[in-house]
């Protein structure tokens, strides 16, 4: 539970300054927003950067220490975010932040199996990836609605605080002893699941469709209307209410084959919810619909990549899960700040059906081939 406390918290304090920070620092520095929106890509090359070390790194040092030190090491970044005064300046700090959040869910991911029963390991990676989801829906819905209520010095302030109280619940993980092993420097253990490269392309693609709708976009999708007294909600309080949603929605399911089922479903609702991003339609039936169709798709994919690994891949598993759903929100993010509104929702509505025709023609029998268990 601290775990799952310590990364809902890490994600939304990540991700309430990620719908705000293209706009605010193109203001400040003065150059364009598809500028600035390069800083998502820098991000991710961060996280691949320090990929390759994350089993020596988590090996050779006590992870629960790790992992503290690179929460801090993040909470650091997103203090420089108030000091930039360059460009240059944003690309460097991104990065370094993306290395320090990438090695941070690494250990929190290997932490929460240390802590698990062995019986009860699948159903706590899946656990873990929801509440992680979870977090980055109710970061960009809290981001933009704090934004727009105090500023952005408020943000950073909420944003580091969030961060803070996060690094204190992993304090408070305890860690069974174990002996250290001795680990190569440069590994592809706990960072990529070779077997996995196919699905893995997939989430991509899928975790694209709300990386379009988090930066830059929100001032155009905050019509839904609370009651009848005219005030605004951010979009993605829609797209949380939907992700809650799919729990109830999941456990109705009783189906003979769930993965094939819940997937399809789930692109399936992501197709719709982009079809009806229209102006005629309240904003608030798409985002429910959003929320509902990425709650059951992209824990299903966890499982699927769970499925595809050996008995003791399944770290790795959950790390290759978290990254390819980054690498498609940050293509999202960046491809956001390039776009006007009508063409990201025509990108999203291509992509969304173009999810759906890749796991029906391509994962899913690759999957039945390829998998373990």
């Amino acid at each position: 539970m601290r775990i799952c406390l310590a990364n809902l918290l890490m994600f939304i304090s990540l991700y309430v300054m990620f719908p705000v920070l293209p706009l605010e620092m193109a203001g400040r520095l003065g150059v364009p927003v598809t500028q600035t929106g390069i800083m998502f890509l820098f991000f991710t090359l961060g996280m691949f950067l320090i990929g390759p070390f994350h089993a020596y790194l988590i090996d050779a040092y006590k992870r629960k220490f790790v992992c503290i030190f690179s929460l801090a090491a993040m909470m650091a970044a997103t203090v420089g975010y108030a000091f930039v005064s360059s460009l240059t300046e944003l690309l460097l700090l991104s990065t370094a932040q993306g290395v320090a959040f990438g090695l941070a869910t690494t250990a929190g991911i290997t932490l929460a199996i240390d802590v698990t029963g062995s019986t009860l390991r699948s159903a706590g990676n899946v656990s873990l990836s929801w509440i992680t989801r979870f977090g980055m829906i109710a970061g960009v819905a809290l981001g933009i609605w704090f934004y727009q209520t105090y500023g952005f010095r408020d943000s950073l302030y909420l944003s580091i605080t969030v961060g803070s109280i996060g690094i204190l619940s992993a304090w408070g993980v305890y860690v069974p002893f174990r002996a250290p092993i001795v680990t190569k420097l440069y590994s592809l253990d706990r960072f990529l699941l070779p077997r996995a490269w196919l699905p893995s392309l997939n989430l991509i693609l899928i975790a694209f469709i709300p990386g379009l709708l988090i930066a830059s976009v929100h001032p155009y999708l905050n019509s839904c209307i609370l009651g009848g007294i005219g005030r605004p909600l951010p979009f993605f309080l829609g797209i949380g209410v939907g992700f809650l949603s799919s729990l109830l929605l999941f456990r109705m399911l009783r189906l003979k084959d769930k993965t094939l089922r819940t997937v399809i479903m789930g692109i399936s609702l992501l197709v719709i919810g982009m079809v009806m991003l229209i102006p005629c339609i309240p904003m608030l039936v798409p985002a429910v619909i959003l929320g509902l169709g990425l709650g059951l798709a992209i824990p299903e994919f966890l499982l699927i990549f769970v499925k595809l690994s050996e008995h003791c891949q399944r770290g790795t598993a959950n790390t290759t899960h978290l990254l390819c759903c980054e690498i498609g929100f940050s293509l999202g993010m960046a491809t956001s700040c390039v776009v006007d509104m009508d063409q990201l929702v025509l990108i999203g509505q291509l992509a969304s059906g173009a999810s759906l025709l890749f796991f029906l023609l391509l994962t899913y029998p690759y999957f039945l081939k390829m998998k373990i268990r």
